[in-house]
């Protein structure tokens, strides 16, 4: 009911007095009855100034944007300083902070193709601190936290595990040449 109340102010819809509360679509008449004390519509002149001076602040917030030449570190930035940078919104913010939660940090810039963002207009604003990844220590993590990252699958979880119970602790990869990636190097040995 919430979401079709705010559909119809979004489209033009004014509540002037209570009675205009019976417009929004699949309220029936009971409900109108049993909320009908509760409704209560601003004055005119009320309504424009609050939502004026709201509109002003929201505005003024998002508007702001880093100039030109103001570089982030990828792996520490927070959402709020992500959106500051031109072509990134909330959504997107939020889907870099959560991919780099999954991965443990980006290694390279590039990686952010994996989430289907074009990287190249975005190496200006970004660098990489490399002592901001958090590698995986292949001698201690558990199964269930190898699986669940981004570039390793159950299989190779697996095979990481069964080798350490039938040979001990890993000391190098080549033993699983398989699994090395010079691209995406994740683990530390």
């Amino acid at each position: 009911m919430a979401k079709n109340i705010l559909r119809y102010r979004e489209k033009g819809g004014k509540f002037r007095k209570a009675k205009d509360f019976r417009k929004v679509y699949g309220l029936t008449e009971e409900q109108y009855r049993r909320l009908s004390p509760y409704l209560y519509i601003a004055p005119e002149d009320t309504t424009r100034t609050l939502a004026s001076l709201y509109l002003t602040q929201t505005k003024r917030d998002s508007i702001y944007k880093y100039p030109v030449g103001t570089i982030l570190e990828l792996n520490s930035a927070d959402t709020t300083e992500l959106k500051k940078i031109p072509g990134i919104g909330s959504g997107i913010a939020r889907l870099i902070t959560g991919y780099r939660q999954r991965l443990g940090g980006f290694y390279r810039i590039e990686q952010l193709q994996d989430i289907h963002l074009d990287y190249h207009p975005l190496q200006a604003w970004f660098r990489i601190d490399e002592a901001t990844i958090r590698p995986i220590n292949l001698n201690r993590t558990s199964i269930e936290r190898l699986r669940n990252h981004l570039y390793i699958n159950f299989y190779q979880a697996k095979a990481f595990v069964e080798y350490r119970k039938k040979q001990g602790a890993l000391h190098s990869l080549k033993p699983l040449p398989s699994m090395r990636s010079s691209q995406k190097p994740i683990w530390k040995e």
